[in-house]
């Protein structure tokens, strides 16, 4: 850093501690970390007065010297290319276009001198904007998948919020649910905060109540245990005579109603994994030996396959392809023919905007428990590209936008669409109280406490693991072996893993 550049920065500390009130304040005023900039102010203007009978002339001084700096900070005009406000086509026009465009037009309202350049977002996103990072040509600030952000801090193009807290000081992490921001916090509570959250979803378990209904069998409550889950999940699960799978009579080859859906996706089941104890990957993203083939993992893999494979509680592979080739799965589903299946909050929209769908035929509930209580957040943040920590006025511009936009006001719009809940959590507790289903809603909240983050926001590589362990649990599904793939998977994983470590990525 040159000397001209230290000085103007310390300049700018010192402007910001005597910054009239109601203006902006600049980034990095000392006073900050203490909440009273204006307090420090006065104690060393009273300081200057002790030591010199003119003070007020060389506060006058002092006072013109820093004006420039303080017109940079509010008046310097300023442009800001936003991904995150622009629906498709097809939506021009609906209440979500139009939360957008209030939303862009109080902004500039309320910040005169920024110019919001709000553009579409591309086919294949993630992939262009890798791209554009490395051209010098991509967004000062977008939404991001919180699923592929470990990737995207590798490239070192990401913003510590860190500074957009010094600039901003309003903008409070306190908004947010610990576990949702703990998404953008890879290095721990006192590391870099790589982007804020904007919205989330837990993944829950979906029910069809008249499914309960119709097999005699009582809603679970929020506290039950893996074995509460596979003995609902048997009675619920009837043969054509009506015979339930704890019957020894049951029969296998005619079920006319599952009790449950397992896929073999690891995003819907990763974190039975982590209720019983269990993980895929080291920590450090390393190895998964040690991991994937532990004892915790191999057993919740078998007990996710016996639902499946020994207990039929839930529809084989090519079942299911068979009761969902003509329309999908959520008609299925509202029928009844399947009463339960693990998904998140967006689920909601798909399923009222199908034909047969009545609200007293869907409900959640919180994953069940067995060693401890898991299950993993799917995130869309804000992130501001590193880029723009160079110019001081649009760093500025571009915190006070991430700012408005986690502010609850703007976030109280998610309910709009209804796909995600709102990161800020006072207006996630808002909505829940206020909508038509309450209960729906906070039940989706009371499975926030017990969120991890989704391994993309780990592990740069872990949509290469992620395509593993969907074909291990595959093949299980199909009859193999558990040891034997889950050795397999171990062994062609780790040697991805040594090639990224060795490549740098």
């Amino acid at each position: 850093m040159t000397k001209s550049l230290v000085f103007g920065r310390e300049l700018v500390m010192l402007q910001a501690c005597f910054t009239p009130k109601g203006s902006v304040q600049m980034p990095a005023c000392p006073a900050f970390d203490t909440g009273q900039p204006r307090a420090i102010a006065s104690a060393f203007a009273k300081g200057v007065q002790s030591m010199f009978r003119h003070w007020k002339i060389l506060l006058l001084m002092l006072a013109i010297t820093l004006v420039p700096m303080t017109v940079l900070g509010q008046d310097q005009p300023v442009t800001l290319r936003v991904v995150g406000f622009v629906v498709p086509p097809e939506e021009i026009g609906t209440p979500l276009d139009q939360a957008y465009q209030d939303f862009l037009a109080t902004f500039q309202e309320n910040n005169p001198n920024v110019t919001v350049e709000a553009l579409e977002t591309p086919p294949e996103f993630d992939t262009q904007l890798l791209t554009d990072l490395a051209a010098g040509t991509a967004p000062d600030v977008w939404q991001q998948d919180g699923s592929t952000l470990a990737r995207l801090i590798d490239t070192g193009n990401v913003l510590d919020m860190r500074q957009c807290l010094d600039v901003v000081p309003e903008l409070s992490l306190d908004r947010f649910y610990p576990s949702v921001l703990n998404i953008h916090m890879p290095e721990g509570e006192d590391g870099p905060i790589y982007g804020l959250p904007n919205d989330f979803t837990p993944m829950v378990i979906y029910y069809n109540p008249l499914s309960f209904e119709n097999a005699g069998v009582e809603v679970p409550t929020p506290d039950w245990t893996w074995e509460d889950f596979l003995d609902i999940s048997q009675r619920l699960t009837l043969d054509a005579e009506g015979r339930n799978a704890t019957d020894p009579d049951f029969d296998p080859e005619n079920i006319v109603q599952y009790g449950y859906r397992h896929r073999h996706y690891v995003f819907e089941w990763i974190y039975w994994v982590w209720q019983n104890g269990g993980d895929v990957i080291a920590p450090d993203g390393s190895t998964v030996d040690g991991y994937l083939n532990s004892p915790e993992t191999i057993e919740a893999i078998t007990f996710l396959r016996d639902l499946v494979l020994e207990h039929h509680v839930s529809p084989e592979p090519v079942s299911l392809e068979q009761m969902t080739q003509q329309a999908g799965f959520l008609p299925v589903f509202l029928e009844g023919d399947v009463a339960m299946f693990p998904r998140g909050h967006w689920e909601l929209v798909g399923l009222r905007n199908q034909s047969n769908y009545e609200p007293e035929r869907v409900a959640v509930i919180s994953n069940p428990s067995n060693v401890e209580e898991a299950t993993v957040i799917y995130e869309s943040g804000w992130i501001i590209n590193n880029a723009v920590a160079e110019d001081p006025a649009k760093l500025e511009a571009a915190c006070r936008l991430v700012e408005a936009a986690t502010d609850m006001d703007y976030q109280l719009t998610k309910g709009i669409s209804g796909v995600a809940i709102p990161a800020n959590q006072a207006a996630a507790e808002q909505i829940a109280e206020e909508t038509e289903f309450p209960e729906l809603e906070q039940a989706f909240l009371e499975a926030v406490a017990a969120g991890r983050p989704p391994y993309g926001a780990r592990f740069a590589i872990w949509p290469i693991v992620e395509q593993r362990l969907d074909l291990m649990m595959e093949n299980i599904l199909a009859g193999g072996d558990i040891q034997e793939e889950v050795d397999l998977a171990v062994e062609e994983i780790n040697r991805e893993l040594e090639r990224a470590g060795q490549s740098g990525s």
